[in-house]
């Protein structure tokens, strides 16, 4: 009687532990799906959300020109795109490989530097780096394209930023056509990330493709703008 008593314990002490496991796993995947959610990334709740109309998401970006005494030199750069003390326009996007990412992001500029006209890349995104090698194509809904590889290697660590020499040409088609979408590619690790200028962070200052469709139009005629100024100057000099 008493090897069966504890054959009997023992069964119920096995059918316990195998449902305890089956619950642990269950709520450990449920707790991974959620973490991906968009509604989860609500880091700030405290922050008022702003959306800005594209007059007042203009009117606040601030063109920034620098000097450099000792090497006697001059860059010039955007500053407060959409956002605050930020240099770059946040262009989101909604996967890279299997998980939805959305509040990650790539951000895009244009500067000037020592006459030399530079689009500018920004990365957040910690699987994707801006290595020397790495492809950004960029299709604008006209169907023209820009492709780009990077001839350099630049920072790295979670944040990335990269710059590559573009034309005047190629200045235009940023100036007069509008993005349609852009896939960047990291040579390295042979992955891609997709994005179409449609997807926006809850807090981000614009929700609408369209007006980042002209803030990049009114950076890329704002740089043409001031490089043709310089260029005059000079010439005239």
């Amino acid at each position: 009687m008493e090897i069966i008593f504890f054959i009997i314990i023992g069964i119920f002490a096995f059918i316990w532990f195998n449902r305890k496991n089956e619950n642990d796993y269950k709520n450990e995947n449920t707790s991974s799906k959620l973490s991906f959610e968009k509604e989860d990334y609500r880091m700030f709740p405290h922050i008022e959300k702003k959306e800005l109309t594209l007059e007042q998401a203009i009117n606040k970006i601030e063109l920034v020109t620098q000097k450099d005494d000792f090497e006697g030199t001059t860059s010039i750069h955007f500053n407060n795109i959409t956002q605050e003390n930020y240099n770059y326009l946040p262009m989101y996007f909604e996967q890279i490989g299997e998980l939805t990412v959305s509040h990650e992001h790539i951000g895009i500029s244009f500067s000037i530097f020592q006459d030399r006209i530079y689009l500018d890349v920004y990365s957040n995104v910690q699987e994707m780096g801006l290595a020397k090698g790495d492809q950004l194509i960029l299709l604008f809904e006209n169907g023209e394209k820009i492709d780009i590889k990077f001839p350099f290697a630049r920072s790295s660590g979670y944040k990335k930023s990269n710059t590559y020499p573009i034309s005047e040409s190629e200045l235009e088609t940023f100036a007069e056509q509008k993005l349609d979408k852009w896939k960047l590619i990291s040579s390295r690790k042979n992955i891609y990330i997709v994005g179409n200028n449609s997807l926006f962070f809850e807090l981000c200052e614009i929700n609408e493709k369209s007006i980042a469709q002209e803030i990049i139009k009114y950076l890329a005629k704002t740089i043409k703008n001031k490089h043709l100024n310089k260029n005059t100057i000079h010439n005239n000099v």
